[in-house]
């Protein structure tokens, strides 16, 4: 037997890197995709003025919030739909693709009323300028009609990737994006026989490609995937005693990934404090460094994927294994990409039409981001692929909440509201929570205490 078990574990580690490449690289083409909606969005919008600009970046909290909430509440159920996934429990990983699309649901409608009702008083911590709060407003009201879509989009999403179908996601995303990018320019600028609407315009381009999505997955999920479409006729049985584990596992996620989004959002309230033209460069520095930060989140995904599935196997020395190459082969991603970054930050930040004392501010914001993308990079894997894949979420928690809350929101604003730093100096001030989460997160990673076998009703979660 252990000479057979040896073997097994030599054929698993042969086909990490084709794994590997299966997952990681439509799962990074779709996050590409799915954060060039923004950088599109505010691409185009940049030749209207620096208060469109400005007006996106504040609406964009709201949209990163539903994001990053139903991240951390679809999480728990999806990490074990990776471990039942080990074993072909296709049962009970239906039953949890029903809690991910109740939950995503609920989440999306609560989002959508309570924008739409608080709305323009929802806007005023993060500027005092009458024009962009209106021009906010005006676009949040049209891409709130969304938030159900994406919720809904999101949690089937979730699902197919537990079980490794990584690749239809991608597809639809790219018909979609392309969609939004060619509604973009007649609807903000008025071509082709399209009335010129301007911010409004890119809100109407970002719905249409949403409610899109949706359709697209719903399609495919019922029409290819029977294993996580949900049934409309019955209710979704999960056992109670799961169903208490995914509680017990998803509550840290969700305090963590809200807490999170609220600190983000935040931020931009002390970024808000220099004035409306920083905002604009905050902007456009964050779509930028979402749009490069895909590069790791797709590699995370797969990597929560493939340890994941190794820890439902109770193949713990093989999923330390795994969890270093991932962390080596991210170090050497981060110094290529930062390095890229580096170096092209003028032609990039050229493409937004800013005048020049604002493009040398943004090119500033971006070296100072590429510099420290190592950071980014190992805490993305560590904190995603890693620690939840094993299902220690409290640890997670803990490690990011505390830099966020302790370390990054409290200097930052000390140097934008007290010291009133240039931008730049604030930006560094702002990415020092990851330098810290790197320092603390080491030790854990290093140590065996993040790996929990969640199928296992034995062990605690």
């Amino acid at each position: 037997m252990p000479a057979i078990q040896e073997r097994l574990n030599m054929k698993l580690e042969d086909n990490f890197y084709r794994k590997l490449a299966q997952l990681a690289f439509p799962l990074t083409l779709q996050f590409i995709f799915t954060s060039s909606f923004v950088l599109i969005d505010t691409l185009m919008v940049s030749g209207l003025g620096e208060k469109e600009v400005a007006a996106l970046g504040i609406a964009g909290q709201f949209d990163m919030m539903l994001v990053i909430i139903l991240a951390g509440i679809l999480s728990g159920p999806s990490i074990f739909m990776m471990q039942y996934y080990g074993q072909r429990d296709y049962k009970t990983i239906n039953g949890l693709a029903g809690l991910c699309l109740y939950a995503g649901l609920g989440i999306g409608t609560f989002f959508f009323l309570a924008v739409t009702l608080s709305s323009p008083y929802l806007f005023m911590p993060f500027s005092r300028d009458s024009e962009l709060l209106k021009l906010t407003s005006s676009f949040v009201a049209i891409v709130s009609y969304g938030y159900i879509a994406s919720a809904v989009s999101t949690a089937f999403a979730m699902s197919l990737k537990s079980i490794g179908d990584v690749k239809a996601v991608m597809y639809m995303t790219t018909s979609c994006l392309l969609l939004n990018t060619l509604l973009n320019y007649p609807l903000i600028y008025g071509h082709f026989g399209f009335p010129a609407l301007g911010i409004q315009g890119a809100a109407i381009a970002t719905l249409i490609g949403k409610l899109l999505l949706m359709i697209m997955i719903v399609a495919y999920v019922y029409t290819k995937r029977r294993e996580v479409a949900v049934s409309v006729r019955r209710p979704v049985t999960v056992d109670r005693a799961l169903t208490r584990k995914v509680f017990k596992l998803t509550m840290p996620i969700i305090a963590h990934e809200t807490l999170w989004g609220l600190g983000a959002a935040i931020y931009m309230v002390a970024f808000g404090m220099l004035g409306t033209a920083t905002l604009a460069v905050i902007q456009v520095a964050k779509v930028i460094s979402v749009f490069v930060f895909a590069a790791v989140a797709g590699f995370s995904q797969a990597a929560g994927i493939m340890i994941g599935e190794q820890i439902g196997r109770r193949q713990r020395e093989l999923a330390q294994t795994f969890a270093r190459r991932f962390t080596r082969i991210g170090l050497v991603l981060a110094l290529v990409i930062g390095a890229l970054l580096f170096t092209m930050a003028p032609l990039i930040v050229g493409m937004f039409q800013f005048d020049e004392p604002l493009n040398r501010q943004a090119i500033n914001i971006l070296r100072i981001f590429a510099c420290l993308m190592v950071f980014i990079f190992v805490n993305n894997i560590w904190i995603v692929g890693v620690f939840r894949s094993g299902g220690d979420t409290r640890y997670s928690m803990k490690l990011v909440l505390g830099s966020t809350w302790l370390v990054g929101l409290p200097i930052t604003f000390i140097g934008a509201g007290v010291l009133k730093w240039p931008v730049e100096f604030v930006y560094a001030l702002y990415l020092a929570e990851e330098v810290m989460r790197t320092v603390i997160g080491y030790f854990r990673y290093r140590s065996r205490r993040w790996q929990h076998d969640l199928v296992d009703n034995h062990e605690p979660v």
